[in-house]
């Protein structure tokens, strides 16, 4: 019992080092912003094909259908910039978290219901099952990546003081 305490401390001094490390943080930054970037490109550039997309999902009523397809391809554009420049990194973090967990569950629940949808996830383009996998996978990862850069952040500085600041 006391070994596999042990056992677990060390790994969570490790990840903690890891993700503390200004440099590593940085790559994760940018390369999880530049994926959210990179994804929203083609939804963006093909609003239409990316609604039909939302719709093969059926877990949306067709009036949130437009709504959608317009507004979350550029809540990820935004993320991720925010993400790449280094603004907002908090609220970038969880809200791109809270989009991972969500996109989990909706690839997740098609590929139970045995829908034939193509992702999304990064093109408009027709894809297969076995895609879907793999992008769930995908999103695993990135959600790893994301929740352990937040929860590693530096301590917010609040300055209590805010009359000073007039």
């Amino acid at each position: 019992m006391e070994r596999s305490r042990l056992s677990h401390k060390l790994k969570d001094f490790m990840l903690s080092k890891l993700f503390t490390n200004k440099y590593f943080a940085l790559l994760v930054r940018v390369t999880l912003g530049a994926l959210f970037i990179y994804s929203s490109m083609d939804k963006i550039a093909n609003i239409p094909d990316f609604a039909k997309i939302i719709v093969n999902y059926k877990i949306l009523p067709l009036e949130l259908v437009n709504l959608l397809a317009i507004f979350l391809p550029w809540l990820e554009f935004v993320l991720g910039l925010c993400l790449v420049i280094g603004k907002f990194e908090r609220a970038s973090l969880i809200l791109y978290s809270a989009m991972l967990v969500v996109f989990i569950i909706a690839l997740s629940q098609a590929l139970i219901r045995g829908l034939d949808i193509s992702c999304g996830c990064f093109s408009v383009e027709p894809s297969t099952t076995s895609e879907v996998w793999l992008r769930i996978i995908e999103d695993f990862v990135m959600l790893f990546f994301s929740v352990n850069l937040y929860l590693n952040l530096p301590p917010e500085e609040i300055n209590l003081d805010y009359e000073k600041d007039f």
